[in-house]
C-alpha cells in the first residue's frame, strides 16, 4: 500500500468535491442561514399561539349554588358567569394574558347514569371537550363528614357500602381520541384536587389544628450544579451526542454517493480502477475524503445548533451553556463515528448503479442506526459495561457521560467503547474494500423486474448451491415469519401452547421456509443442506464437544447476565416457561427441545444458509452472518448471545466436516444435557456428594439473574473443576478436529 498513491487521490477527490458548488451550499453555508431563521421563526411564531379554553358541561342538581354556600368552601362561584370560585382558577386555571381557561356551562341533574349518558353523547358530538357529573349527594356526605370532624365521631357516610359511596363521587367524562378533551380533563382534574384541599385545610382549621397539619413537609431543593459550568449540562448531554452521529450519518452519506455512484454515472470510475493504485488504497483516499466531509458538516452543524439553542432554551429554562470541554469531546468522538459512518456509506454507495438508486438506501441505513443513537436516551439508561458493548449506543453514552462530568465512569468505560467502534471501523472498511474487489457489484446492470421472466429463469436456471441473496433472503423470511408469530399465537392450555409454540416454530416458522426455497433455488438438495454422511469420527468428537462446550456457555452466560440483567417482564415469562415445562413428561422435553431443534435449526442455518454464504474468500463473513440469523430467532437478548456463540462452534463445524449431522449431533446433545440439569434438584445434590463437586448451587448475582442462569434451572453453576477440565477438553478436541478432517472447499 502506498500512502503516495492515497494522498493524490485524496487531494483528487476533494477538489472534485469543492468544485460542487450546490453541495458546498448545502454542508457549509445553509447550516449558517437555517438555524438562525429557525429560531427567529419560532419567536415570531410563539407569538400567534394561545391557549384555547376547553368547554365543559356541568350536570348538577337545582340547588347546587347554595349547598356550596355556607361553612364549606365553594366549588363555583355564586354570580351568574358560571366559572369555579375565584381561589381556583386564578392559581390554575388562569393563562398568563388572564384568559379563562375553562368555560362552563350548567346543565340541571337528572339520574346519574341519564347525566353521564347525555355526557358522553355531547362530547361525541363535539359540543364540549368534557364533562362534570356532581351526583346529588355529595354536598350530604361532605355535611356528614363535616359534623363528624366537629363531634369527633365517624361520619355516616364512612359507614356506606363502597357501591354508594362511589355513587356520591363527582365523574369526569372525556375522550382520550381527542387532545383537547384529554387537556379539559387534565383542568378539571386539577380543580377538584384544588377544591379537594381546601375542604381539607377547613375541617382542620374547624378542629383548632393548622392547614400544615395535613402536609407539614416543605421540601426545598439545592441544585449543587447552578453555580458551575455543569448546570443545566443533562440537556446538553441528552441534546449534543445524538445530534452529533445523526450529522455524522447524513454527512457522510451524500459525498459517498457523489464519489461512488456519481462516478458510474459520469463514466470516471474505469479510468480510476485502472490506474496504478490498488482496490485499498481507492477505498482509504474515498474514505478520506467522506471523513473529511463528514467531520467538518458535523461540527459546524453543532456549533450553529448549539447557539440556536442556547438562544432559545436559556430564555425559556434557565440553561446555561455547555460545559467547556463538550466540545473538545464532541470534536473527539466524531472521528471514529465518522469513519464508521463513512466505510458503511461508501459500502452501500459503491452497490448502488446511479445517485438516485443510492439515496434509496439512506432509509434503511437510518432504521438500523436511529434506534441505536435514540436507545441510550431512554429514561434512567445509565453508561455500563452491557451498554458500553453495543456499537454507536456506546459512543453516545460514553459523550453524555464525559459532558455531564461524570469523568470517572466515562474513564472506565471509554476502552471498551473505543475498541468496540474501532472493531466495527475496521469489519466495514473490509466490507467497503470487499465491495471494490467486486467487479460484479461496481459493474452490475440495471435491470426491469418482470415476475413471470424472473420465476422462469429461476427455474430454468437452477444451481447446485443456493445464491448468497437466497440464503439472505431465507433468514430474513424466517425473522419475520417468526416475528408475526409471536404476535398471533395464543394457547389455550399449558402443555398444549408449549407443545404447539414449539411444533409451529421449528416445522413452521424454520423448517417450511427452507424446504419451499430448496426447492425453487437449488437443483442439488444434498449439496444445498449439506446431506452427505461426514466420517464416521467425527460424530463421537461433535458429541464430545458438545459435553465440554456446555459448562462453557454456563459460565458465558453468567457473565452476560451481569452485563445485561434480565428485566421483571422476561422474569415472570422464564418463571411462566418453567411451569409449563415441569407439567411435560421429560421425553417430550427431550423432543421439543432436543432433538427437534436440533434438526430443523441445522438444516436452515448451517444446511441451506451457511450454504449459500459460504465462498473461499468468506467463510469468516458466512459464519459471522449465519450465527447472528440464528440468535437472533431466540426469544430473549441473553439467550440470543448465547446462541450466537454456538452458532458460531456449530457452523465452524458444519464447515469443517462439509456436512450437518456433526451439528445435528453437538445442537441435540447440547440442549439435552440443559434438560437433564433441570432435573438436578437439592436433594440429589446432598444425596450424591460426587456430584456437588461438578455442579452446584453458588450464591446469586441478583434475583433476577438467578431465575435465568441456564434458562431452566435457578442458580446452576458448574463448579471449578468442572469448568477448568470441560474448558481444556473442548480446545483439545477443536484441535483434533483441525488436524483429522480437512477443510470443504467450494
Amino acid at each position: 500500500m502506498s500512502f503516495h498513491h492515497i494522498l493524490l487521490l485524496l487531494k483528487r477527490e476533494i477538489r472534485d468535491q469543492l468544485r460542487d458548488r450546490r453541495m458546498l451550499f448545502m454542508m457549509f453555508v445553509l447550516p449558517l442561514l437555517l438555524y438562525p431563521v429557525m429560531g427567529v421563526t419560532f419567536f415570531q411564531a410563539g407569538q400567534f399561539t394561545q391557549q384555547t379554553p376547553s368547554r365543559i358541561i356541568v350536570f348538577l342538581p337545582d340547588n347546587i349554588r347554595e349547598a356550596g354556600v355556607g361553612s364549606l368552601p365553594p366549588l363555583f362561584e355564586t354570580d351568574d358567569d358560571g366559572n369555579f370560585a375565584d381561589q381556583l382558577h386564578h392559581s390554575l386555571f388562569t393563562s398568563p394574558d388572564k384568559q379563562r381557561l375553562l368555560q362552563l356551562r350548567f346543565q340541571t341533574m337528572k339520574e346519574k347514569s341519564e347525566s353521564l349518558a347525555e355526557a358522553k353523547q355531547e362530547i361525541e358530538r363535539k359540543q364540549y371537550d368534557a364533562a362534570l357529573v356532581i351526583p346529588p349527594m355529595l354536598f350530604d356526605d361532605l355535611r356528614q363528614k363535616e359534623a363528624g370532624v366537629d363531634s369527633l365521631q365517624p361520619p355516616a357516610s364512612s359507614l356506606r357500602p363502597p357501591a354508594t359511596a362511589e355513587a356520591s363521587q363527582p365523574v369526569i367524562v372525556y375522550t382520550t381520541a381527542n387532545e383537547k378533551s384529554r387537556i379539559a380533563q387534565s383542568r378539571l382534574r386539577e380543580s377538584l384536587n384544588r377544591w379537594n384541599q381546601l375542604l381539607g385545610e377547613a375541617n382542620l382549621k374547624r378542629h383548632g389544628l393548622p392547614s400544615e397539619t395535613a402536609s407539614p413537609l416543605v421540601v426545598q431543593s439545592n441544585d449543587i450544579a447552578e453555580k458551575t459550568e455543569f448546570h443545566g449540562a443533562s440537556f446538553w448531554s441528552n441534546f449534543l451526542p445524538v445530534l452529533l452521529l445523526i450529522w455524522a450519518l447524513t454527512g457522510a452519506f451524500y459525498p459517498s454517493i457523489d464519489l461512488c455512484a456519481g462516478e458510474k454515472e459520469r463514466g470516471t470510475l474505469e479510468t480510476l480502477l485502472s490506474s496504478p493504485a490498488s482496490r485499498v488504497e481507492i477505498v482509504l483516499s474515498k474514505l478520506l475524503t467522506v471523513m473529511t466531509f463528514s467531520v467538518l458538516t458535523s461540527m459546524l452543524n453543532i456549533l450553529c445548533v448549539g447557539a440556536t439553542a442556547y438562544v432559545l432554551v436559556a430564555q425559556l429554562t434557565g440553561v446555561g451553556l455547555p460545559p467547556r470541554l463538550a466540545l473538545l469531546w464532541l470534536a473527539l468522538a466524531l472521528i471514529p463515528s465518522a469513519a464508521l459512518f463513512s466505510a458503511l456509506c461508501i459500502a452501500l454507495a459503491s452497490y448502488a448503479k446511479s445517485s438516485k438508486e443510492g439515496q434509496y438506501y439512506l432509509t434503511p441505513l437510518l432504521l438500523i442506526v436511529m434506534p441505536l443513537v435514540l436507545l441510550p436516551m431512554s429514561p434512567g439508561q445509565e453508561l455500563n459495561l452491557g451498554m458500553s458493548l453495543v456499537p454507536v449506543s456506546g459512543i453516545v453514552l460514553e459523550l453524555a457521560t464525559l459532558i455531564e462530568g461524570d469523568y470517572a465512569r466515562a474513564l472506565q468505560y471509554l476502552p471498551v467503547v473505543l475498541l468496540v467502534t474501532l472493531g466495527c471501523c475496521v469489519v466495514a472498511i473490509r466490507w467497503a474494500v470487499d465491495q471494490f474487489n467486486s467487479e460484479g457489484v461496481l459493474f452490475r446492470e440495471s435491470e426491469k423486474f418482470n415476475l413471470k421472466k424472473w420465476l422462469v429463469r429461476l427455474l430454468k436456471t437452477r444451481l447446485p448451491r443456493p445464491t448468497p441473496q437466497a440464503a439472505l433472503l431465507c433468514g430474513f423470511v424466517i425473522l419475520s415469519l417468526k416475528y408475526f408469530a409471536n404476535l398471533a399465537v395464543h394457547g389455550s392450555s399449558v402443555e398444549l401452547n408449549f407443545v404447539l409454540n414449539v411444533l409451529l416454530a421449528q416445522l413452521g416458522i424454520i423448517l417450511l421456509p427452507v424446504i419451499f426455497l430448496t426447492a425453487m433455488t437449488s437443483s442439488s438438495i444434498r449439496e444445498t443442506l449439506r446431506l452427505a454422511p461426514p466420517k464416521w469420527r467425527t460424530i463421537p468428537l461433535a458429541f464430545l464437544l458438545a459435553v465440554c462446550w456446555h459448562p462453557v456457555t454456563v459460565m458465558l452466560e453468567r457473565l452476560v447476565l451481569q452485563a445485561y440483567p434480565v428485566s421483571p417482564e422476561i422474569f415472570a415469562m422464564l418463571e411462566q416457561l418453567r411451569h409449563q415445562l415441569d407439567a411435560i413428561p421429560i421425553w417430550l422435553m427431550f423432543l421439543l427441545i432436543a432433538v427437534l431443534p436440533g434438526i430443523c435449526e441445522e438444516i436452515a442455518f448451517r444446511g441451506y444458509i451457511l450454504t449459500g454464504l459460504d465462498t473461499p474468500r468468506h467463510r469468516l463473513r458466512a459464519i459471522v452472518i449465519t450465527s447472528i440469523f440464528f440468535g437472533a430467532t431466540h426469544a430473549f437478548l441473553q439467550q440470543s448471545m448465547m446462541a450466537c456463540l454456538t452458532g458460531i462452534v456449530l457452523a465452524w463445524l458444519a464447515l469443517r466436516t462439509g456436512s450437518i449431522w456433526p451439528g445435528v449431533v453437538f445442537h441435540i446433545t447440547n440442549n439435552s444435557i440443559g434438560v437433564l440439569l433441570q432435573k438436578v434438584t437439592e436433594e440429589n445434590l446432598n444425596k450424591y456428594e460426587w456430584l456437588r463437586t461438578w455442579i452446584g448451587n453458588p450464591e446469586p448475582m441478583n434475583d433476577l439473574a438467578k431465575a435465568a442462569t441456564t434458562q431452566f434451572q435457578p442458580g446452576l453453576l458448574y463448579g471449578t473443576p468442572a469448568l477448568v477440565i470441560a474448558a481444556s477438553l473442548f480446545v483439545f478436541l477443536l484441535v483434533l478436529l483441525s488436524v483429522r478432517t480437512s477443510r470443504t472447499d467450494t
